[in-house]
């Protein structure tokens, strides 16, 4: 256990208690610098059940886990792997994330709570010794928490993974999983686009449409392609400008320079890359009707800054309500239901998109408001 992640980690959350002689425990967190709690609601994103983190010494792992909620089954969500500067931004991204994940699995009405890992080092400079190590702290926790792939992490990674625990869901065909989870979490995106431009504009067809896709990785590469095929005239922007540029050349679509897109005029934005994107120095800067994407977390404060959104006329789709397809697809493939199942629920995306969207316009408050009434209603029914 390192002295510095530890003094970090406890001067955040308090004393810890420790499992071995490699992980330390915490319950009943509060996310640092979270604001008032949602008194009364069933949904509060700033209480956590539980956080472990693990310093694995041998493989030189360095990772946290967090706990949401359970109240609807085990925390599912994926493990993160970047390089985070310390082990309090990587507590950060973990508690929020985690707390995005149960309010995923309740809109998309799946028996799954939130969880999440964040790894600290290079996703790219991953070792079979540290996908193990892994793989080992999820299986200590005994099925609280089921991990998948996200940023940083791969199918290939999973497999490995899975030889050292059984929560784990997403694996390759090969390995009797469902594979890769952009494809549907793509399509769900599509389904909430085309909901979100029946709100805005009457009519939810792309062909026509100017969509801005920031950034072109596993799900906005596909977003973009998907869109692009559908008839909308598509611009591209990623911080790996070679991989935009072709992936515009190649679907007759425009690059844009990842500092600029925000700014571009166009019906759609549609942000797939990392979260808290929106804010206020950035929402003033938008030019666009409709802000539906497949990253997580896109709003800095949620949901204060849907109201600024809300203030310049941009209709926000909830990004957990449209990027839901992942978790969808790993739900159904844990439960056994099939691909069939999982298709058919991700395909209900977009009329519960609408769905929220309509009732913001009917009860005058934010779409991000109008998402959490859902939330709410799911979890207090199960308790």
């Amino acid at each position: 256990m390192t002295a510095d992640d530890r003094a970090e980690l406890e001067g955040l959350l308090g004393p810890a208690a420790e499992l071995d002689t490699d992980t330390l425990h915490w319950t009943g967190v509060r996310l640092p610098g979270a604001g008032e709690p949602r008194r009364g609601r069933a949904y509060d994103p700033s209480i956590h059940e539980a956080v472990w983190y693990c310093r694995d010494a041998q493989s030189g792992l360095r990772a946290l886990i967090a706990l949401h909620s359970s109240v609807l089954g085990p925390g599912l969500g994926g493990a993160r792997w970047r390089p985070y500067a310390d082990a309090a931004e990587a507590l950060t991204d973990v508690l929020r994330l985690s707390a995005a994940m149960t309010a995923k699995s309740a809109a998309a009405g799946l028996d799954y709570g939130g969880g999440k890992a964040a790894v600290i080092g290079d996703g790219a400079a991953k070792t079979p010794e540290l996908l193990a190590a892994y793989g080992r702290f999820v299986e200590r926790l005994g099925g609280r928490y089921v991990t998948t792939t996200d940023v940083g992490t791969t199918t290939e990674d999973l497999d490995l993974i899975a030889d050292h625990t059984r929560h784990i869901v997403g694996l390759s065909p090969a390995r009797g999983g469902s594979g890769d989870t952009s494809v549907l979490t793509a399509r769900t995106v599509l389904n909430g686009m085309r909901a979100a431009l029946r709100a805005a504009f009457g009519d939810g067809a792309l062909p026509g449409r100017r969509v801005v896709v920031v950034g072109a990785g596993k799900v906005g590469g596909k977003v973009a392609r998907a869109a692009a095929a559908e008839g909308a005239r598509v611009a591209v922007a990623d911080v790996r400008e070679g991989g935009a540029r072709a992936l515009a050349d190649a679907i007759g679509g425009e690059h844009a320079d990842p500092g600029a897109a925000w700014e571009l005029p166009c019906d759609v934005l549609s942000p797939n890359a990392l979260g808290g994107v929106l804010g206020p120095e950035s929402i003033p800067r938008l030019r666009c009707r409709v802000v539906c994407g497949g990253a997580n977390n896109q709003l800095r404060r949620d949901p204060a800054d849907a109201a600024l959104l809300a203030e310049r006329g941009i209709l926000y789709a909830p990004d957990y309500i449209v990027n839901s397809g992942g978790v969808i697809q790993v739900a159904a493939e844990q439960s056994g239901e099939g691909e069939e199942r999982a298709r058919a629920l991700a395909d209900r995306v977009g009329e519960t998109t609408f769905g929220v969207l309509s009732l913001a316009e009917r009860e005058g408050i934010t779409t991000a408001e109008a998402a959490l009434r859902r939330v709410d209603e799911r979890l207090a029914a199960a308790r």
